[in-house]
């Protein structure tokens, strides 16, 4: 593998990750009209300069190129601070903040907090640099290992803050480190903890495929020492939430041998880019263990919500049934759903009766056990996650175009058929069966041939990533109670926004840009076929034509989706519903499904 990290050690990485902060924030600020800056000249390629002033006689100019949804696309290393009749490269986004803080509304305690959380995205973008593969590299890594290389959110400016985490911490947990993590296992008293699996699953069946035979044996004993090893439930932690959470909040169930420490797992795992998800590299056919880590990154606390780690195995079974009866689905597309298989939640004895506390003090224990990706892999099949797709080298290679250019068949076709295998499977959950998934970057696989061409998509992250429509549609009467009283209920619109905030607005508009830069695909094309697609579902479905409207897929303009906006004003961190009190719609931009754009944006 040919890395690039001798060119970011010390100082330069640091820099070189506080200016790709830099610019990303004066993009997404910008777009969310949280900074207002005004156009200058228009260059020969396409990008204008564009002028940020601040008070205290502060300014940022930078060159930037607007797209669809309103978006900006600034030119990476343009950005440039004038203060006190000097100019400097602008590669410090704690200065940028702290220069626009008035004009943010940030004083006190919430900037600290902002400065805080952007001090820690910087230092883990910088770990992530010192070690960045290239291009090429990344797109053939096993789908495990290259999320440790991923950027993170791409519109969230403080994606890594990673609240709670200490620098040792981000040396032995964080994506970046690359150093591998082991769980440690606890034994839990069964009047504390609840366990659910799929049919034809059973609790001593998950165990023996997750553990060795040895390891079993000596969990068993130690439990012995304590009670009947039949009263316990037996729990992965991540070992953060070991020593910070259950070293602390649990220490007289640890006392009173409610709960017992059982030790270390023998597998090493690797934590994909929300840390509290780790892929078994030791036994990549084990599963994936999705555990409860109270720490806070973008905006919530990364705990386990009890009732839908729970409903978990149900949903993943309701899924799978519509799946089987539907030939588009599981035949002509093959849209994979990794199903989350078994699951075990524990109440806090004297937190967990407490309705009032805030969220986080309710999700701190718990585990979920998701299909590992190689069992859905044939010969010659690679996984890439859809959040590595945008990634660039230090050379300023990105995995999307090196993809297209390996496969041959031109960026056109390529695109054509990608967005078809993703968009028309969604469709046909989001509008036949009133399904709407989180399909953002990180939830989304794609699956190549050894030449890069797009196969088929999964998607992945049901418990708590799984939306209904607010009427009674017919599947529905075969969802299980559990998951039926956990899921979210939404008006047509409002869950199609779950199409236009995580693949629309969240990823096509970025892969426009890339296309466009890299390989000349003019963003007219790009989005002229995503719109092919999304009109060809509609004529081709004329029975769910209704519903499809009533999503407002082609209206002229959609709310903007201003995630930064609700990130920096930090209300409901601590809220006692996690779903409760978000905001983060702001404003209207004109729809590119609609029309194109007469001056090609879109």
């Amino acid at each position: 593998m040919t890395l690039t990290a001798d060119r970011f050690e010390g100082s330069a990485a640091w820099r070189a990750a506080g200016s790709l902060v830099v610019h990303k924030m004066l993009g997404e600020l910008s777009y969310e009209a949280m900074l207002v800056p005004k156009p200058g000249e228009a260059t020969n390629d396409g990008h204008r300069t564009w002028q940020l002033e601040l008070p205290g006689d502060v300014s940022y100019r930078f060159e930037a190129r607007r797209g669809a949804f309103e978006s900006w696309t600034v030119r990476p290393g343009s950005a440039v601070r004038a203060a006190g009749g000097a100019e400097a490269p602008a590669d410090d986004p704690r200065t940028l903040v702290v220069d626009a803080r008035e004009t943010l509304g940030l004083t006190g305690l919430r900037l600290a907090d902002v400065l805080a959380e952007l001090t820690a995205t910087v230092a883990n973008e910088a770990a992530r640099l010192r070690r960045a593969p290239t291009a090429p590299a990344l797109s053939t890594m096993d789908y495990n290992l290259a999320d440790g290389h991923l950027t993170g959110h791409p519109r969230l400016v403080l994606n890594k803050g990673r609240v709670g985490f200490s620098a040792a911490d981000r040396g032995r947990y964080a994506p970046e480190a690359g150093a591998d993590v082991r769980l440690r296992w606890f034994a839990v008293h069964r009047d504390l903890a609840e366990f659910r699996c799929v049919a034809g699953l059973t609790e001593s069946e998950l165990l023996a495929a997750e553990l060795d035979e040895a390891e079993r044996a000596a969990f068993t004993a130690r439990v012995a020492e304590v009670g009947e090893p039949a009263d316990y439930l037996w729990v992965p932690v991540h070992p953060w939430q070991a020593d910070e959470i259950l070293g602390t909040l649990y220490s007289a169930e640890l006392a009173t041998g409610r709960l017992v420490d059982l030790g270390d797992g023998g597998d090493a795992y690797r934590p994909h880019q929300t840390v509290r998800t780790l892929a078994n590299t030791s036994r990549p056919d084990r599963h994936d263990v999705k555990t409860a880590v109270s720490v806070r990154n973008t905006l919530v606390y990364r705990g386990l919500n009890s009732a839908a780690t729970l409903a978990g195995p149900s949903v993943t079974e309701w899924l799978r049934r519509i799946d089987a009866a539907d030939p588009l689905l599981s035949r002509e597309y093959r849209f994979e759903l990794l199903g989350e298989v078994a699951s075990v939640s524990v109440r806090h004895p004297l937190f967990g009766a407490l309705e009032e506390l805030p969220y986080r003090f309710h999700e701190t224990l718990g585990a979920l056990w998701r299909e590992p990706l190689v069992a859905r892999l044939g010969e010659g099949e690679q996984a890439i996650s859809f959040a590595a797709l945008p990634y660039r080298d230090a050379d300023g290679r990105s995995v999307l175009a090196g993809l297209i250019e390996r496969a041959g068949h031109g960026a056109e076709q390529w695109c054509a058929r990608l967005l078809d295998l993703l968009l028309t499977p969604l469709l046909q959950w989001l509008l036949r069966y009133g399904v709407g998934f989180c399909p953002h970057g990180q939830n989304l696989i794609l699956v190549v041939d050894a030449d890069g061409w797009p196969l088929r998509v999964a998607v992945k992250d049901f418990a708590q990533g799984v939306d209904l429509l607010d009427e009674e549609l017919p599947c529905y009467a075969d969802l299980p109670p559990e998951a039926n009283a956990d899921m979210l209920r939404w008006p047509a619109h409002l869950l199609a926004q779950s199409l236009f905030s995580s693949v629309f607005s969240g990823q096509l508009r970025f892969w426009a840009e890339i296309l466009l830069d890299d390989l000349g695909l003019p963003r007219g094309v790009f989005w002229a076929l995503v719109r092919t697609v999304v009109g060809r579902y509609r004529d081709e479905n004329p029975d769910v034509a209704e519903r499809f409207d009533a999503c407002r897929l082609l209206a002229p303009d959609v709310e903007r989706v201003t995630l930064n906006r609700e990130h920096f004003a930090g209300q409901g961190f601590d809220k006692v519903e996690r779903d409760d009190e978000f905001d983060v719609r702001w404003g209207r931009v004109p729809n590119p499904l609609h029309t194109p754009d007469p001056d090609g944006a879109w």
